[in-house]
């Protein structure tokens, strides 16, 4: 009975064992993190908003720009989309301030929230609104470290006689550095 517990006790211990060296070893860690760590992600891509007082929608263009301000801790973000409303344009211009957290090796999650500047070129509407956001960002790095791809929904509050509300989502690519 001895010898058959042997075995199977030894690969036990080997395999805790291996994976601990693993688990503690820096270059694995290291080599996890840079995986996905960078300074600055530009973003180009799609967006569309669902304008929740009279259910219209609006697809337009989104490009973002996002620095790391505060590794593991802070990021900033200023995004600007091009959306195709009645007669006219809509260009909402927003800074999120954002927490990032991990979700793996090539994926992350951001919450973020900030304010925002709507400027409307045409219509009724015609004007410069301000406004808040709050957002949830995912972020996956398939490809490797520089290139990856992003989905951002959203919620938005603007004010123009009175306070409008919408749901809407940016994505597209990103560009690591």
């Amino acid at each position: 009975m001895k010898s058959c517990r042997c075995p199977r006790n030894r690969l036990g211990v080997r395999l805790v064992l291996g994976a601990l060296v693993v688990a503690s070893c820096p270059a694995a860690a290291a080599q996890t993190r840079e995986s996905i760590e960078h300074t600055f992600i530009v973003g180009v891509g799609g967006a569309g908003e669902l304008e929740l007082a009279d259910g219209s929608i609006h697809p337009g263009a989104n490009v973002m720009l996002e620095w790391d301000a505060i590794e593991d801790w802070l990021e900033l973000e200023i995004g600007a989309s091009i959306l195709a409303i009645e007669g006219a344009a809509e260009v909402p211009i927003d800074l999120l301030i954002k927490k990032p957290f991990r979700l793996g090796p090539w994926s992350e999650f951001m919450i973020g929230v900030g304010p925002e500047v709507v400027r409307v070129t045409g219509g009724p509407d015609r004007g410069t609104y301000f406004g808040g956001e709050v957002a949830l960002d995912f972020m996956f790095w398939p490809w490797g470290r520089r290139v990856g791809l992003w989905v951002e929904p959203e919620y938005d509050l603007v004010f123009h006689n009175g306070a409008s509300g919408g749901i809407g989502t940016t994505g597209g690519v990103l560009l690591g550095w």
